[in-house]
């Protein structure tokens, strides 16, 4: 889901020059990350084939919601770098303090949040980022604290502080102007 909703956004935008341009490998290794977020066994519940009757099973909705907020305390301390989305929540001016990382554009804005496990504090107060569009992929990196912490737009799941933040692009390519 985060592969195929990263790749739609990437053919549609094209992004500033200073963007880096992602590989197969490295779109894989960011989606690995993701999951990280998520300790051993939390989805195993979940089947290969999942239907609309399951998906609108108030029981199997119940696990999915209780299994988002399981958290992964084995990656206390690393550093991890995730491609992902920003939802703003302290701005000044044009420059964001603080904001949610997401896996998916447009979450936090939308309802539902993204559960509590594929949602992250990132921490930019001592040196404040430029403000992103929602649809913006960046890719982020610094060291994760597990705990989470609530906002009025979401809770997340994991902090990140130390951060260094950069575009994404997939490709050098301009598109052809018709």
């Amino acid at each position: 889901m985060l592969k195929k909703a990263l790749i739609i956004l990437f053919t549609v935008f094209n992004f500033s020059v200073m963007a880096e341009v992602v590989t197969q490998q490295q779109l894989d290794k960011y989606v690995n990350n993701w999951s990280a977020l998520m300790p051993a066994g939390a989805y195993d519940f979940v089947p290969k084939k999942v239907d609309y009757k399951l998906l609108s099973n108030p029981d199997f909705q119940r696990k999915l919601d209780e299994a988002g907020t399981k958290l992964n305390n084995q990656i206390e301390g690393e550093v991890i770098e995730l491609a992902g989305f920003m939802v703003p929540i302290d701005t000044k001016s044009s420059d964001v303090r603080k904001f949610l990382l997401v896996p998916e554009a447009g979450q936090c804005v939308h309802v539902p949040p993204p559960p509590l496990n594929q949602t992250l504090l990132v921490d930019t107060s001592e040196f404040p980022t430029e403000r992103r569009d929602l649809y913006e992929p960046i890719i982020v990196s610094g060291k994760i604290t597990v705990g989470s912490q609530s906002f009025d737009i979401a809770d997340s799941g994991y902090s990140l502080t130390n951060v260094t933040i950069k575009p994404l692009k997939f490709s050098d390519v301009e598109p052809a102007n018709d």
